[in-house]
C-alpha cells in the first residue's frame, strides 16, 4: 500500500517521498530488498528512515517500514502530458480508481499529477482542482493514483493517454524485461493489457525487483 506524499507549504509542493501504506496522510515508506536490519534509507527530501531492530528486513519492505528512494534524474520524474484527443468535459474525479506503481532500477518513479488534463488546469498545493477537459483516465495528484470512469480500460490506455510506451520490453523511457504484478501476484503476457479494475493495485518494474504490495488504502472519496 504505497502513495507519493506530498510535503506543501502554501507557495506549493516543496518535495515527494514514496510512502507505503499512508494513503493520503500516512508516514510509511519503501527500500529495496537487499538492505540489512537495522540499516538507514534516505528520502528525497533528507528524512532517514531505519529498520525497526528486531524486523528482518524483507518483511519490513513488505509491510511497508522503510523508504524505496525515488530515482534521481528526468527518468524518474516524466512529466504529465495534455492528451491528444479524447478530452472531454467531465468530473475530474473518477467513478473508478486504480492504484498504479513504477519502479525502473530498483528505484521509484514519480508518476506526475495532470495526466489526462487539459492545458490550463488549476492546481492547489500539487493537486488538480480542476479543469476545462479530461481523458477517459487521468491522475489528479502524484500518488499513482488513476481516475478512470469505464470498465473497458486497460493499462495500455493510461499510458497511451501519457504518451508514454509500455510493452513487455519498455517501461517509459526504461529497456529491457517488465514485470508486472497485481495485487502483489505476478500477472504474465503484455503488461499493457493488464485491465483496469476498481481499487486495484498494479506495479510494474524494469531492471531489477522490488517487492510488490497487494494492496493501497485509497483516500475518502470527494463528497458530490
Amino acid at each position: 500500500m504505497s502513495a507519493v506524499r506530498v510535503i506543501s507549504t502554501a507557495a506549493g509542493v516543496t518535495s515527494l517521498a514514496l510512502c507505503a501504506g499512508c494513503g493520503a496522510t500516512g508516514t510509511g515508506a519503501r527500500v529495496d530488498a537487499s538492505a540489512p536490519a537495522g540499516s538507514v534509507a534516505r528520502t528525497p527530501a533528507g528524512s532517514v528512515a531505519r529498520t525497526p531492530a528486531g524486523i528482518d528486513s524483507r518483511v519490513a519492505i513488505e509491510q511497508g517500514l522503510i523508504p524505496t528512494p525515488i530515482g534521481r534524474g528526468p527518468e524518474f520524474r516524466p512529466a504529465a502530458r495534455v492528451p491528444a484527443s479524447g478530452c472531454a468535459s467531465g468530473a475530474l474525479s473518477g467513478r473508478y480508481r486504480v492504484h498504479v506503481e513504477v519502479f525502473g532500477r530498483r528505484q521509484a518513479v514519480v508518476i506526475p499529477a495532470g495526466i489526462g488534463v487539459g492545458a490550463g488546469a488549476r492546481r492547489e498545493y500539487g493537486r488538480v482542482v480542476g479543469a476545462g477537459c479530461r481523458a477517459e483516465a487521468r491522475t489528479l495528484d502524484p500518488t499513482g493514483v488513476v481516475h478512470f470512469d469505464r470498465e473497458d480500460l486497460r493499462l495500455g490506455d493510461v499510458f497511451a493517454v501519457w504518451g508514454q510506451p509500455l510493452d513487455g520490453a519498455r517501461l517509459l523511457s526504461f529497456r529491457g524485461r517488465v514485470s508486472a504484478f497485481v495485487g502483489g501476484r505476478r500477472v504474465t503476457g503484455d503488461p499493457a493489457g493488464i485491465s483496469l479494475r476498481d481499487g486495484a493495485q498494479i506495479a510494474l518494474e524494469s531492471g531489477g525487483y522490488i517487492p510488490p504490495h497487494p494492496s493501497f488504502s485509497f483516500p475518502p472519496r470527494p463528497k458530490p
